[in-house]
Parts: structure tokens; sequence; C-alpha cells
């Protein structure tokens, strides 16, 4: 199966990384938006993501460090995600929190319609623009909860799950917050 390949493929080049021995300027291929990517919205179009902005987001240098083992397996979570988000940039970036997870965080993928290229050569390609452990749970009940309807696609299984494990980091008024967030993802239909 070709989502197989791309993800041992992924895991073999991030290794690489890790090694010190792909080369500057790489660009990881993580294959096409499968159905869930493609019914949020993502275009079915090539997902990339260049190596040097991979160093940059794990760097300690970043806001957000982490450690670069625990990508393994990335086009499958991001194929498989928790929740996808409208970014509340709104510049089209989708926002996807994914399974995987650091130190107890779960990663999120920001992923965006970039050109790639000038002239003929130049290609749409859905780009990684940004992926970091997401340490602040409160942001993303926050997403979910917002008047600005940023959730747009959700496993349920999956999400209720999330909530259920996260809401124990939630202070204060968390009870209220996780029965809200409760009812929006019970209720929540995909591809309205």
């Amino acid at each position: 199966m070709e989502s197989e390949y791309i993800n041992r493929q992924f895991n073999y080049e991030l290794q690489q990384q890790i090694g010190g021995t792909l080369p500057k300027g790489h660009i990881y291929c993580l294959g096409y938006p499968g159905t869930n990517l493609l019914s949020a919205g993502l275009l079915n179009l090539p997902i990339e993501l260049n190596s040097n902005r991979l160093v940059k987001k794990a760097s300690t240098d970043y806001k957000h460090p982490f450690d670069l083992q625990g990508l393994k397996d990335l086009p499958k979570a991001i194929n498989e995600p928790i929740m996808i988000f409208e970014s509340t940039k709104r510049d089209g970036s989708k926002v996807i929190l994914v399974e995987l997870q650091y130190k107890g965080s779960n990663y999120v993928v920001v992923m965006r319609l970039q050109h790639k290229g000038r002239g003929r050569n130049n290609a749409l390609i859905n780009d990684i623009r940004s992926i970091y452990p997401k340490d602040n749970v409160c942001g993303v009940f926050d997403w979910i909860n917002s008047k600005d309807n940023l959730l747009i696609w959700v496993d349920k299984e999956k999400a209720l799950n999330f909530i259920s494990v996260q809401s124990t980091n939630l202070a204060g008024n968390g009870n209220e917050i996780q029965s809200s967030t409760y009812n929006i993802i019970k209720n929540f239909t995909n591809g309205k």
C-alpha cells in the first residue's frame, strides 16, 4: 500500500536527519491528503515538509522545542487526525491535532496551500508551515468552543478520549469547559 511506503520512507529519512546524514534542505514528501483531510477542505495536492523548517521548529531556540524522534509515523498521524481546525489567523491554514505526543502534549501540524517553484515549474502543494507539541490544552478547548467555528473536522472517538484525558489539565472552570466541549464534539457533523 502506498501510504505504508510513504510512512516508512518518512521514518527512514527522519532517522537520517536525526543521525545528521540527511542532505540540508531536503524536502519530506508525505503523500497526499486522505479522506479525512479532503473532507476538511484540503486539496488533493502533495503534502511536503522542509527539513530545515523541522530543525528550526524542534530547536531549543523555538518556543515549543521537541525531540525529532517523536515524529515517527507523521504521515500516518496526519491522515488519521483527532481534529482539524481553521487557523485563527484566517489565512487558509488548517491546524491538525494528531495523536503523536511529546511529553504528554499532542502535536499540531499547521498546513496551507503554497506555491512551489517558479514559472513553468510553479506548482501548488500542501505545505507544512509549522509543527509543535500543543502544551497549552486550554488553547485546543478554546478552538473547539470558538464562536468563529474553527472546528471543521473531528474523529469523535479520538476527540472525546482527548477531552477526557486532557480535562485533568484544566484549572478552575474545567468542568464547565469540558461539558461544553464534550457537547460540541458529540453533536458535530463532519462536512457540513
